[in-house]
């Protein structure tokens, strides 16, 4: 596991200045960004985990309108089994000190990932609406409304943030599962153990059944469907 944690950490660094690279001749960030995840950096960290990746439900997708895609969050191998499995470049909103990691940081802040600052209430609704506005041009977005992984598998409470902004800009929603994750890679372990990752991709939400619901009601409709 030791090995696979340095080989997962050295492609994740090299995968990083890579997009950088990309980025600076393209920029075009939605195209990198959908290259470099489901092509480039998960396939190899996949196999170096010995994971296998089980999709269900692809002819929910709607990949010519943009919408939230709103997950469960049990694993750090959630975002390496979401990104290889949605044929699309899907900017996550993520806590400001991301910012930080050494390459990884400065890839999502040159691609375009979105940033919060959890401990401002009012930053993080404006980071939020930004994400809305950027939403309705077409840039595809995920969160995950629990806020940090599952210490357990279960699904946690939704904070309303991604629900909020959804009602505001009447913008479906994308529910999807992640199955299984937290068994190959549990929260604060860094011991991997081979198995299959479950992707399920649930029916899109339509912006005009939580129009007249709260965004309590909203999360907790999502919640109920993920």
């Amino acid at each position: 596991s030791g090995l696979q944690v340095f080989l997962i950490i050295l492609w994740t660094a090299i995968c990083g200045l890579l997009g950088i690279l990309l980025m600076l001749i393209t920029w075009h960030g939605q195209w990198v960004h959908y290259f470099e995840g489901r092509y480039l950096f998960c396939p190899p960290v996949l196999f170096i985990a010995r994971v296998k990746l089980k999709v269900v439900g692809l002819e929910n997708l709607e990949t010519n309108s943009p919408c939230i895609y709103v997950s469960n969050h049990v694993s750090h191998m959630d975002v390496v089994a979401i990104a290889r499995a949605i044929p699309l470049g899907l900017f996550y909103i993520g806590k400001k000190e991301l910012k930080k990691v050494p390459i990884l940081g400065q890839y999502m802040q040159l691609i375009g990932h979105i940033f919060i600052d959890r401990k401002n209430h009012d930053k993080a609704m404006g980071s939020m609406r930004k994400a809305a506005q950027l939403i309705k041009a077409g840039k595809n977005v995920i969160t995950f409304p629990e806020g940090t992984r599952s210490p357990n598998g279960k699904i946690g409470v939704f904070k309303r943030g991604t629900f909020i902004i959804a009602k505001e800009g009447a913008i479906d929603i994308q529910p999807i599962a992640v199955v299984n994750a937290e068994k190959i890679l549990p929260r604060d372990s860094f011991v991997i153990h081979p198995g299959t990752i479950e992707v399920r991709i649930g029916k899109r939400i339509r912006a005009q059944e939580f129009l007249e619901l709260n965004s309590e009601e909203t999360a907790n409709m999502v919640r109920s469907q993920i």
